[in-house]
């Protein structure tokens, strides 16, 4: 399969669009190896390129079982060397996964702040298995099966869970949820001294 052909960008539909609430449905048999399919996954590339890890079909608004992934030195630039190997993390090339199940392969749960392009400006800590097992399909039709430990498997959990119709907001641990944005200011620091409150941070018990 080549992605040598130029695809345009689409808009990624934002939380509170249907289509990411509304699930998926499996990529039909007569799909495989379609000039539509490969269109399609080109399309989604183009889309992510440059902005994330991994891109679902809902949030293109094509309720299909499909999403692509791609992690790249230069998405993982701010992690020092011990960072990048306490979370597994490496590059990983662009791939396209079909109709994907999985499970955990061993029971351990790491807790890692996440971002989704739905969800703009805002990340938040989730908890995800460390090691799971992926199968599914290629864009050819061929079946295939990914083992993952680390950020992968965490990009892959991610994407599933937009298939299912599931958001970074389900399954956050809801008092992390965080700005991406400068946090702001507000109020002065002359008023708030002239209510006699402090503008020192409080103490820790």
């Amino acid at each position: 399969m080549s992605f040598d052909v130029p695809a345009t960008p689409v808009g990624i539909v934002k939380v509170g669009h249907p289509a990411l609430r509304n699930g998926t449905r499996s990529v039909p048999q007569e799909l495989f190896g379609t000039p539509a399919l490969h269109e399609l996954i080109d399309v989604m590339r183009a889309t992510l390129a440059g902005k994330g890890v991994g891109l679902a079909a809902p949030q293109i608004a094509v309720p299909l079982r499909l999403f692509v992934v791609e992690d790249t030195e230069d998405r993982m630039s701010h992690l020092t060397p011990g960072q990048q190997k306490a979370r597994n993390r490496y590059p990983f090339p662009f791939e396209a996964v079909i109709n994907p199940t999985w499970y955990a392969t061993s029971p351990e749960m790491v807790i890692e702040t996440e971002g989704c392009l739905s969800i703009p400006d805002f990340k938040a800590d989730v908890s995800r298995y460390w090691a799971i097992e992926v199968e599914g399909f290629q864009p050819n039709g061929q079946r295939k099966t990914w083992s993952f430990k680390g950020w992968p498997a965490r990009i892959f959990q991610h994407e599933i869970d937009h298939l299912d119709g599931r958001l970074l907001t389900d399954c956050m641990l809801p008092r992390t949820l965080t700005s991406t944005e400068p946090y702001g200011t507000g109020a002065s620091s002359d008023l708030l001294e002239r209510l006699a409150i402090s503008t020192e941070p409080p103490k820790e018990k």
